[in-house]
């Protein structure tokens, strides 16, 4: 079990709780592990991976993994972090970035190891009486708590009542998936300590576990990656064009990527000259997602143009 715990540990910003956790793992059971993201873009991206690959390790350990993908939530968005509302999309956008993401998920977990669900199978059928239940369950001093909520709040910013909802109902997916565990960005603390909470009023006394996991800056090395920030890398990038955005990130931003996304000793990386340690990065990443010999194409690429300019 300690192996085991230290590799669950390992990279995480917080277990909440610790104590919880070793007991649940000593249990013997196979547990169930939630991670959810709403398909409110194209494509997965770099960020996500972060806290896949954690549900990776669950998986490798033999535990359940259910891959939820909020196609009912993305009508909202999740605001955690946010300093204005989100843009509106449309269901068709939702059902094909829905496609997409659980085909990409892939490319890292086990296809026939992992649960693949959908929150609007629960939450469409809540119905009014249902959202009334749940919304009675918490407080908007409760909402208020939030930074962001209260940062928007202050400045007079919109701050809709439908982003007030957000939290409870993925609160509510952990009730319906019965999880023992929720994995999270650290933005995401306030909606994953909610779910425990929600759990317990609807009669689960074991409730989750949450683990959070650090943000990753996008390429402007100044907000989390993320689509509607331009500065993402997805994983459905063309080799060349992840490889020249890895390769543009700055020196200080590559150490922490290497520390994210890769087990590479950083007392070696930082040991190399700055460019070729990041050359090394791009190929390992751009070879993790589309083959080996794609990423030495994109590096001679890379290279050329280099050249040319």
């Amino acid at each position: 079990m300690n192996k085991a715990l230290e590799k669950i540990k390992c990279g995480t910003n917080e277990i909440i709780s610790l104590e919880e956790l070793e007991k649940k793992l000593a249990s013997g059971k196979k547990l169930r592990i939630k991670l959810g993201i709403d398909p409110t873009a194209a494509d997965l991206h770099l960020g996500h991976t972060v806290i896949i690959n954690k549900l990776k390790t669950f998986q490798d350990l033999g535990h359940q993994v259910v891959f939820l993908i909020g196609d009912f939530t993305a009508r909202i968005g999740d605001p955690s972090g946010r300093s204005e509302m989100r843009p509106i999309i449309t269901d068709e956008q939702i059902k094909t970035n829905a496609q997409t993401y659980a085909g990409q998920v892939f490319k890292i977990l086990s296809r026939d190891k992992t649960e693949v669900a959908y929150n609007s199978k629960w939450l469409s059928e809540l119905g009014v009486k249902g959202l009334l239940n749940l919304a009675a369950k918490s407080t908007v001093a409760q909402m208020l708590v939030r930074d962001d909520f209260k940062k928007r709040y202050k400045e007079d910013n919109p701050l809709s009542i439908v982003e007030f909802l957000y939290p409870l109902l993925q609160a509510y997916d952990s009730v319906a998936l019965n999880a023992d565990v929720e994995l999270g960005g650290s933005d995401q603390k306030f909606n994953l300590l909610l779910g425990r909470e929600i759990q317990r009023d609807y009669g689960i006394k074991d409730t989750q576990i949450v683990i959070t996991m650090p943000l990753l800056e996008g390429t402007d090395g100044v907000k989390k990656m993320s689509k509607s920030y331009k500065n993402c890398i997805a994983l459905n990038d063309l080799p060349e064009n992840m490889f020249g955005k890895i390769m543009s990130i700055s020196d200080e931003l590559m150490y922490k990527y290497y520390e994210l996304l890769t087990h590479a000793d950083l007392n070696i990386i930082k040991n190399m000259h700055p460019k070729e340690a990041k050359s090394a990065l791009a190929r390992e990443i751009v070879g993790r997602y589309h083959g080996k010999k794609e990423a030495l194409k994109a590096e001679e690429e890379f290279d050329e143009m280099l050249c040319r300019s």
